[in-house]
């Protein structure tokens, strides 16, 4: 107890022995009188420091105010207080506070750098800020008179300092006294530090509450120092929240995201917490109706760890409804689209369609508020968009986006500590060269029941040869059989159509056809009838009707151009031929089981090395390649 009296007495000396004579100066007035210029504006762009002090009550704050012409930050720091108000100088103006544990109110009240209604009349009635009260300060100093302080020699901030003092009586006779005192930098003074900046510049503000001006016993004693001058370093950090702060009652922001019907990335996910990371390739085709997702791991994208050890692709095809897995290159599972993953919406008569990328990457509950941009290391800057996960997992996440609207990343925060949990980097690939962007014959492998017999020919092309098949590629030819099958003879599943290669004798070419058997599993509900599909035998019966009428065009395309292929029905036969006895080595079948077996399991091989010799046909270099 005794050392806040001491200091109450310590300062209430001081403050005697200072008052006397600026006090009596208002008793018995100077004969000349001073008017004080009002060029002591301060520019659209400032940072300025300083201190307030209460000398009544014997403390002190700190105060930092930033200023450009979009922000303005007041940062007051007492004791272990720390508050920050962030104030847009554009719309509506309105003020945002952070608190020194991080908490942020985008709704909240102006700050009050001090609140004293009797000097309303000198400093104005609002002290949100530096600007406001020095605004209030030149309002004053154009109506009132005053006296310099002759012979006088102070220092603020490392200036020698002009001092000129005014006597405020107030309205009535009952009305409370106030000394103002201003110390600035005049005429005589050292120059401002910065060109910005020039004298006159105000440096200290002091206000003195009295009964009268013959006492030395102040009511309210207040003064403010601005000990610093500065400029803002460009886009300010102390105008950027920092990661992990999301304000309370901020506005929504729409977001517009880039449109991702056709797309690819890599997308890769860091985990702090745990020290891991996750790297996922993935392909969306709204167009194809397809979603494709390879990696080691895929809980944090489809929100799902229902897989087998060791499943690294997983394809959703929701044209026919149905999923296909597979490991190391080889098929693992194949059945229904599952309805629990975060690429599907189920409605309430449990049929499947395809969720937007848009919402697969960016989840489509949370609310966004908008954020400053933010610049990376390279100097791109990003929008930035945060949103508290309340009816999730809690976390707050923070969205930049490319200045078109793309996603570029996306970083979660414990909503308590502000922590950084976990970061994605997308990194965009073009569809078209996506390594996910498989060809049928990758997949047919999984939905093909193993049986054999009776459904593979070997169909020639006319006038083309190998070179023809290196511009059109082996995959695009697939694609191609399998769409004129569906156009031209009866709609068919495209994952049974798998169509290889063969060089003839002659140096011109022929494919060879297998038509998988109509699959028994039953697929999740698109719309698709598994039921409806021909069998086999059925299906190239109709085929070879239309094939001898020409009425089976294989549309592929060529340098951009499309091109017809004609199958020459005159010449095709079943594969291996039933009256076939002039095999050596592996019989027909067996050797496209074996070329199968190396495409699906993923051997990388320019030619399956088997060399079968018929009597009318010879098969080189069978081989899987996906021309390009």
């Amino acid at each position: 107890m005794k050392a806040p009296l001491v200091l109450a007495l310590l300062i209430g000396l001081s403050t005697a022995v200072d008052f006397a004579p600026l006090l009596d100066m208002c008793t018995n007035p100077p004969a000349e009188q001073k008017k004080l210029s009002d060029k002591m504006t301060l520019p659209e762009a400032y940072k300025i420091s300083g201190s307030v002090t209460n000398w009544k009550e014997g403390k002190t704050t700190l105060l930092k105010e930033t200023a450009t012409k979009e922000f303005r930050v007041i940062e007051i720091k007492k004791d272990d207080s720390s508050q920050k108000w962030i104030q847009s100088l554009t719309g509506d103006k309105h003020f945002e506070l952070i608190t020194n544990n991080g908490d942020c109110d985008d709704k909240a009240a102006p700050p009050e750098i001090l609140k004293v209604p009797r000097f309303d009349s000198i400093i104005g009635n609002n002290t949100s800020s530096i600007a406001s009260i020095v605004d209030g300060v030149l309002n004053f100093i154009r109506s009132n008179t005053g006296y310099a302080v002759k012979n006088n020699f102070d220092v603020v901030g490392g200036v020698n300092t002009m001092k000129w003092v005014s006597c405020v009586n107030g309205t009535s006779a009952n009305d409370t006294k106030v000394l103002v005192e201003l110390r600035y930098a005049g005429d005589d003074s050292i120059a401002p530090a910065l060109k910005q900046f020039s004298n006159p510049i105000l440096l200290s503000i002091r206000l003195a509450e009295l009964k009268d001006f013959n006492t030395t016993m102040p009511d309210n004693h207040i003064s403010i120092e601005f000990d610093r001058y500065d400029i803002p370093d460009g886009v300010e950090d102390n105008a950027q929240l920092a990661h992990g702060v999301f304000c309370a009652n901020r506005n929504e922001t729409e977001l517009k995201l880039k449109p991702m019907d056709e797309y690819a990335a890599v997308l890769s996910y860091y985990n702090y917490v745990n020290k891991t990371s996750e790297v996922v390739d993935v392909f969306y085709s709204k167009q194809n109706k397809v979603f494709a997702v390879a990696g080691a791991s895929f809980r944090n994208l489809l929100k799902s760890s229902n897989y087998s050890q060791g499943v690294d692709y997983i394809l959703h095809d929701y044209n026919y409804g149905y999923e296909f897995t597979m490991k190391n290159g080889a098929c693992d599972t194949f059945g229904p689209a599952p309805e629990t993953t975060n690429d599907v919406i189920v409605n309430n008569k449990k049929q499947l369609t395809m969720q937007r990328m848009e919402d697969i990457l960016v989840d489509p509950k949370l609310r966004w508020s908008s954020y400053q941009d933010s610049v990376d290391l390279a100097g791109n800057t990003f929008k930035a968009f945060r949103a508290l996960d309340s009816a999730g997992t809690g976390k707050i996440v923070e969205l930049h986006l490319t200045n078109d609207g793309e996603v570029h990343s996306m970083n979660r925060f414990d909503a308590k500590t502000r922590k950084i949990e976990q970061s994605l980097i997308v990194t965009r690939v073009e569809v078209g060269t996506s390594k996910l962007n498989l060809a049928m014959v990758q997949m047919a492998g999984c939905y093909d029941n193993g049986s054999f017999a009776n459904n593979t020919w070997v169909v020639p092309i006319k006038d083309k040869n190998i070179t023809n098949l290196h511009s059109v590629g082996l995959s695009n030819l697939n694609k191609a059989v399998a769409e004129t099958i569906s156009k031209n003879v009866y709609a068919v599943i495209p994952y049974r159509v798998i169509v290889f290669y063969v060089e003839n004798g002659d140096g011109g070419l022929s494919m060879l056809l297998r038509l998988a058997e109509k699959t028994t599993v039953q697929p999740s509900d698109v719309g698709y009838n598994y039921t409806a599909e021909l069998t086999t035998a059925e299906l190239f019966s109709k085929m070879n009707a239309s094939l001898f009428s020409e009425k089976m065009p294989i549309v592929v395309e060529v340098g951009g151009q499309k091109e017809e292929w004609i199958a020459d029905a005159s010449a095709m036969k079943s594969f291996p031929p039933d009256t076939d006895t002039g095999f050596l080595g592996y019989t027909g079948g067996a050797m496209f089981v074996l070329a199968i077996f190396c495409i699906l399991s993923g051997v990388s091989i320019g030619a399956v090395g088997v060399f079968v010799v018929t009597r009318r046909q010879r098969i080189s270099t069978l081989a899987y390649q996906v021309f390009e």
